[in-house]
């Protein structure tokens, strides 16, 4: 059955979906097809019942206000920068100080470790970030890395973060970090940093134990121009890793600072029109009072902002009883005797914030105790797994997808500011991904285990109490060191009746494979499996994996499966399937699964799945994801039926001319992502008809060699995103490119373009913010008119090794924030450098930052 802790359902629905509970409990191999069909009538009853305003999900007055709200932050979201942290108040001198320590050039071999140090929610990331945006310390350092530590410290993936970041290295490179020992990388990093000026950011290192086991990977001794800037709330970690380092403690705002944080904050949304001046003045002395009990702590304030500004069309009366909760909150706070009194005021107002959500928003909040601390959270992912688990309904009156529901209701937690925006997608400034403030989360956690909504382990901890038996979801951090019987110890009791359970990190094969055969012998109710462990091993699932008839998202993404077995016919409930296989083949059974929304179905070897027979078999009419369908066993004609979908991989290997055969008259309406990636990059393919039959898409990546690229006009109006590998195109592509009126991100690489020259023409590329230009062997020229590129913020040259220099038309470029140089002849970058033939091009620009230009090729600069 459905879950019903925030649900409130009228009788007789309640009745059907009992009843359907009961039908789903009987041995489905032994009534089979009677039992589908009693189960699609109660469906079919149960959406009539909707269609009469029976709803089956919350319906209370609070989730109308809320929808409402969101519907108007629609309109406004577009001109929204979902920036994190983008309202700064208080820092201006701090960060003048931190620059200056780090970059002066009298500080270099003092102030080996720059410290930031304060409580929680003072701002210290913030502050950090700001620091090491800031375009005077981009220009004086070669390479940056950023870590985000937390309290459990992964010294192995530390080291690899750090690594990736400041080396920028090979595919081959990759491989020989991912298997070097901690020893090696510690050794590495020590001597890259030695020889090169880097800024190593270590953000939020909770114990001196923490950095005795990072240390050794820092040059903090003796000559060196690296700089490691560290933020942690001890003091004491500050001085233990170095003594005679620099250590910053940023205060609490003023009254005045925090009235001007909490008005940036408030009035990022538009005021109640129909408010009374008397009722806005009042207002205002209210939130006035309710500001003061933040004591001028940064995420306190932002939090009360959020909370406030879902409140604008409440009447007077309701904003003094929220006062009062303030107060009560507070004052409740303030009982617990806890030594670490600074606290209260903001865990008062975090606290309130969760219990003014709206009914609906709560589970959804709650759900954020799954992740990792620290870990960026993807929205897609999170949307589907909160629709597999019947949290997420649709708003009557509004003809909409349930995943569009779901982002907005995360989107209403973003402008409450409980979660703090990480990525924006280029699709029409969705969001991509977000993260939790660590204070946040640590309420998010206490709460979800409190209501027995969610538990979440950290294996790293192996004393750790057991899990309660009651609780319905359960989410496994595992870092590969935990035995058996701690498995047993804390998973061994819990009851059968878990609807989530998920394990994410570092794990070993052999806890893995006992958690997913304890799942499938014990928790016979899940909705929701996940399976985070990355191996190369191959992964034989259970037989008993049949019997998870209730089963919504199963997701093995990075362990790759022996087959996509017949079993998976049985999980006719399954919304979204995310598995990598070494076969090519899907089972006949799998062909019943009406369900299916969301399909990632990868091989091994990249070169697709069969899924001719599946698409023309398939009862699956409402899928929106299908990726790594490969073209030799398809005809155009198997897609037709598919009108919901969005998202779209092909693979092709061959017969891609029969594939293109798609009736004139049809097209992918809501497609709004295609990739295509050939097998055999050698040969050239039509692409035109595919990209005809595609006139909405916003992201388009082509990897493979075509015969022609398309004529402007051909192209989708909508396009945001392109992305360009193996092209191999003779003619200068820039001219139609640039002619796309929206385009924002342009990726040219890996000989897309096989000419020597190329231009980007006068008043080109409108809207374009960041190029790149990757692997183009045969380029030695490129140049930019007047008026091109006029809006580009980001420009990345990676592996061009015959480009003389960046063109002339780059000083005129006022926008451009950052150029990063990669994998490029010494040369190239003595050019751009101060005294260089080319600095006076790019000297406006804040951040210029170089890797691995070291050495001249033989061929360079002949």
């Amino acid at each position: 059955m459905d879950s019903l802790e925030y649900t409130t359902m009228q009788p007789l629905q309640t009745s059907l979906l009992c009843l359907k509970g009961c039908v789903r409990i009987i041995d489905v191999h032994k009534v089979g097809s009677e039992i589908e069909r009693i189960s699609s009538n109660i469906d079919t009853w149960t959406s009539q019942l909707e269609a009469l305003g029976v709803h089956r999900s919350i319906q209370k007055a609070d989730e109308a206000s809320s929808s409402s709200y969101v519907q108007q932050q629609r309109q406004l979201r577009q001109a929204y920068s979902f920036v994190e942290d983008n309202v700064v108040v208080g820092f201006d001198k701090d960060i003048e100080e931190l620059v200056a320590l780090l970059t002066e050039e009298e500080n270099s071999h003092k102030h080996k470790v720059v410290s930031i140090c304060g409580m929680g929610g003072l701002g210290k990331t913030t502050l950090a970030r700001k620091v090491y945006q800031h375009s005077q310390v981009r220009t004086h350092f070669d390479c940056y890395a950023w870590a985000s530590i937390s309290q459990q410290c992964n010294t192995s993936n530390v080291f690899k973060g750090i690594h990736f970041s400041l080396t920028s290295p090979t595919d081959e490179q990759k491989i020989h970090i991912k298997n070097s020992s901690d020893v090696e990388l510690a050794r590495e990093l020590f001597n890259f940093q030695k020889q090169k000026k880097c800024l190593v950011v270590l953000d939020d290192i909770w114990t001196t134990t923490t950095w005795d086991l990072l240390k050794h990977a820092f040059p903090t001794q003796g000559e060196t121009h690296s700089k490691i800037l560290l933020t942690t709330r001890n003091k004491d970690v500050a001085l233990h890793a170095d003594q005679h380092g620099f250590i910053h403690e940023p205060r609490l705002l003023n009254e005045e600072e925090s009235w001007e944080l909490f008005h940036k904050k408030y009035f990022c949304v538009e005021a109640d029109p129909s408010n009374s001046n008397d009722d806005e003045e009042r207002k205002k002395e209210l939130a006035v009072e309710m500001l003061r009990k933040c004591s001028g702590l940064p995420l306190a304030i932002i939090v009360l902002a959020g909370l406030l500004s879902t409140k604008k069309k409440h009447t007077v009366y309701d904003w003094e009883q929220l006062k009062a909760n303030v107060i009560r909150w507070i004052g409740e706070g303030g009982q617990q005797h806890d030594d670490n009194s600074k606290y209260i005021s903001v865990r008062a107002v975090l606290g309130l914030s969760y219990s003014e959500l709206p009914s609906h928003l709560k589970p959804c909040f709650l759900y954020l105790a799954r992740y990792a601390e620290d870990v960026p959270i993807r929205v897609k992912d999170l949307c589907h797994i909160l629709i597999a688990e019947g949290l997420i309904s649709r708003r009557r009156g509004y003809v909409e997808t349930w995943e569009e529901v779901a982002h907005d209701w995360l989107c209403e937690l973003v402008e409450r500011s409980m979660i703090q925006v990480k990525e924006m997608s280029s699709r029409g400034g969705r969001i991509k991904s977000f993260c939790i403030h660590d204070l946040m989360r640590d309420l998010c956690v206490s709460k979800a285990q409190e209501e027995n909504f969610l538990h979440f382990t950290d294996w790293q901890n192996k004393w750790e109490e057991p899990i309660k038996t009651k609780v319905r979801r359960v989410a496994i951090y595992d870092n590969g060191k935990t035995v058996s019987s701690d498995f047993i110890h804390m998973v061994g009791n819990i009851d059968a009746s878990l609807r989530c359970f998920a394990v994410d990190g570092g794990g070993n094969e052999y806890n893995e494979k006992r958690v997913l055969r304890h799942a499938c012998n014990h928790f016979l109710k899940l909705r929701v499996l996940i399976i985070g462990y990355n191996s190369i091993y191959t992964l034989k699932l259970p037989k008993e994996i049949e019997n998870m008839i209730h089963l919504r998202l199963l997701s093995i993404p990075n362990w790759p499966i022996e087959k996509i077995p017949s079993s998976f016919g049985n999980l006719r409930c399954l919304q979204s399937l995310r598995v990598r296989s070494k076969s090519d083949k899907i089972p006949s059974s799998m062909y019943k699964l009406e369900q299916l929304r969301h399909l990632y179905l990868i091989t091994v070897d990249g070169n697709g799945i069969e899924f001719g027979k599946f698409l023309r078999s398939t009862k699956s009419r409402n899928l929106q994801t299908l990726v790594s369908i490969r073209t030799n066993d398809l005809v155009g004609s198997d897609l037709l039926q598919l009108k919901s979908l969005k998202k779209l991989e092909i693979c092709v290997n061959g017969n891609f001319e029969t594939f293109l055969h798609i009736p004139q008259s049809f097209t992918f309406s809501r497609l709004f992502s295609l990739k295509v990636e050939s097998s055999n990059r050698y040969t050239a393919i039509d692409i035109v008809p595919l990209i005809l039959s595609c006139p909405h898409i916003y992201k388009l990546r082509l990897y493979s060699a075509i015969l022609r690229l398309p004529q402007v006009n051909l192209f989708s109006p909508n396009l945001i995103k392109l992305q360009l590998k193996f092209l191999r195109l003779e003619d200068d592509p820039m001219l139609t490119l640039g002619k796309l009126p929206k385009l924002r991100v342009l990726v040219i690489g890996y000989d897309s373009f096989m000419g020597e020259e190329m231009v980007c023409s006068r008043g080109g590329f409108p809207r374009l913010e960041s190029l790149e230009l990757s692997v183009l062997h045969n380029l030695k020229e490129w140049k930019v008119e007047e008026s091109a590129l006029a809006t580009l913020a980001d420009l990345r040259i990676h592996g061009c090794r015959g480009l003389r220099s960046v063109p002339d038309g780059i000083r005129n470029i006022v926008t451009l924030n950052e150029i990063k140089i990669n994998n490029m002849p010494k040369k190239f970058k003595e050019r751009m450098e101060e005294g260089g033939d080319d600095f006076h091009k790019v000297m406006h620009v804040p951040s210029r930052v170089f890797i691995n230009c070291v050495r001249d090729w033989p061929d360079d600069y002949k």
